[in-house]
């Protein structure tokens, strides 16, 4: 049995339709997960309508590791936390006084793991965007048929301007023994 009640139930993720065996699909070719509603109109939203909006459901624990960044916000305020609770405790002897700095070491790391990984986020989907858009903006070889220069292809398969002959006294480039 699940520990925080009954098992969570596993969605079979949708394959798009020009999916291949093998295939890596790229987050560009999937669906939002989360479906916005601002998009569909712009009515007044107050504090009072979300905090209504908020269930108990919303913080199992599958809702809470579906964030994204929520794993290192609690690895960087655990780490902190444990940290300034230890040096506190070595130093003054009160565990009172430790426990209230780990409780703020928790608070305190958990903020800076949330925001560093927020900008991380950021960033990286920055870099792809400049990346999809310079890969648009290339020109594109296949489409243009390239005239080579006869010079160059000689030079390319070992020929000296001249076809090469088929004579049987010609030494053949291979030798066994």
């Amino acid at each position: 049995m699940w520990p925080f009640g009954k098992e969570p139930e596993k969605k079979e993720e949708e394959v798009p339709s020009n999916y291949t065996p093998g295939q890596k699909i790229l987050l560009e070719d999937t669906r939002p997960k989360f479906q916005s509603d601002i998009s569909k109109g712009s009515k007044d939203l107050s504090l009072k309508d979300a905090w209504q909006k908020i269930t108990w459901e919303d913080f199992t624990l599958e809702r809470l590791t579906s964030i994204p960044c929520f794993r290192d916000a609690g690895m960087v305020g655990f780490s902190s936390m444990f940290v300034s609770g230890s040096v506190i405790l070595l130093y003054h002897k009160n565990i009172t006084r430790a426990l209230n700095w780990a409780m703020g070491g928790l608070m305190l790391g958990s903020i800076v793991g949330w925001e560093q990984c927020r900008m991380k986020r950021k960033r990286s989907f920055q870099v792809a965007q400049m990346a999809m858009e310079t890969v648009a903006k290339k020109e594109k070889p296949m489409k243009h048929k390239v005239e080579h220069d006869p010079k160059l292809l000689d030079q390319w398969e070992g020929r000296s301007g001249t076809k090469p002959s088929n004579n049987s006294n010609d030494k053949p480039w291979y030798k066994f023994w």
